[in-house]
């Protein structure tokens, strides 16, 4: 248990005043009152706290303006935390996924998101947060894009959603390399393998539809406002997509696995639609119900040799034509990057 006096939401703003200290910030009281969203006097009770109860050799540096330890990190640490099993995976899974994003304009959003949480867990179980990396990791891919430029796109949508505000922005599309304007109604952004997204109803195209942040030229938030239409589901806007990707109607896709893959495609759940099919000799058919068929062809390609699609034709004789065209490509052992 943490000395009398040491609650849990006053355990959260030392543990930040530490760390700021620690990394050399020289925070002001002032500075620290408006990054927790408290008042200063809390902040002055806090820096006193730590002096008087837990003997944290904080000094003023005046030509900094803010607080130092002066050299004498190593002579103080901050008492023992309690967590019960649940809030320390939880911690594990949190700290580690922020871990991935130092360094990057997500990093302080996320942090500021963390530690708010930490302030309200109640207390049971010992952790010690250092071995953390020695337990947990992900490998969680880099944003693509630039991500200075995404981060602010991503912050002017967020209010545009929150306060239903119509959206103007220059796009390029990628399929059809071309830059056009559109207004856009803002419903939900949504992270996919390593890009954010918008989902949204497009007044260009007169139907919901999803943008790439970081293919988003130039964006204003406009005056204009919208109704969240009751009818529109995220749930139901994705359910038959094969990733983000739609289609207009969903088609049955068959796939054949043979001996060797099938091992490994038993053990997910692909797709809500998915019936799988283990066959006397160890292959497996898998069918699902998608609606656009881009990223399933992608997906299958990856397979290779391992794969076989059955249905529909017109799927099967896509990946056909890629698989010619690669073998073209091969055919020079060279290879002729001028090609």
């Amino acid at each position: 248990m943490p000395p009398g006096g040491l609650n849990r939401a006053r355990f959260g703003r030392i543990y930040v005043i530490d760390r700021e200290v620690r990394r050399g910030r020289y925070p002001s009281i002032k500075w620290l009152a408006e990054k927790l969203e408290v008042t200063t006097r809390t902040i002055q009770r806090d820096v006193a706290y730590m002096r008087d109860q837990l003997g944290a050799p904080l000094e003023w540096d005046s030509a900094r303006k803010g607080y130092t330890y002066g050299g004498r990190e190593k002579e103080f640490t901050l008492p023992q935390l309690h967590l019960t099993e649940g809030e320390l995976i939880a911690l594990y899974l949190g700290q580690k996924l922020l871990s991935q994003y130092s360094g990057t304009p997500y990093e302080e959003p996320i942090r500021s998101a963390f530690e708010k949480v930490c302030l309200l867990l109640p207390e049971t179980v010992s952790v010690d947060l250092s071995l953390v990396d020695q337990i947990v990791s992900f490998n969680v891919e880099p944003i693509r894009g630039d991500e200075e430029k995404v981060l602010a796109i991503y912050s002017a949508l967020a209010g545009a959603i929150a306060n239903k505000r119509i959206v103007w922005m220059r796009y390029y599309s990628a399929s059809s390399d071309k830059v056009a304007e559109r207004e856009v109604d803002p419903y939900h952004l949504r992270f996919y393998e390593g890009a954010w997204y918008l989902i949204g109803y497009c007044h260009l195209r007169k139907e919901v539809r999803t943008f790439a942040l970081d293919r988003i030229l130039d964006i204003k938030v406009t005056e204009d406002g919208f109704d969240f239409p009751a009818s529109f589901s995220l749930h139901d806007y994705l359910k038959d997509a094969f990733g983000l990707e739609r289609g207009p109607r969903p088609v049955e896709v068959v796939i054949l696995f043979d001996a060797h893959e099938a091992r490994w495609i038993r053990e997910r759940v692909w797709h809500p639609s998915q019936d799988v099919e283990i066959r006397p000799d160890g292959s497996l058919l898998l069918r699902l119900k998608v609606s656009g068929l881009g990223d399933i062809k992608r997906w299958l390609i990856g397979f290779g040799a391992h794969a076989q699609i059955i249905s529909p034709p017109s799927l099967r004789q896509e990946v056909a034509e890629e698989i010619r065209a690669l073998q073209k490509l091969y055919e020079d052992k060279q290879g002729n990057p001028d090609q």
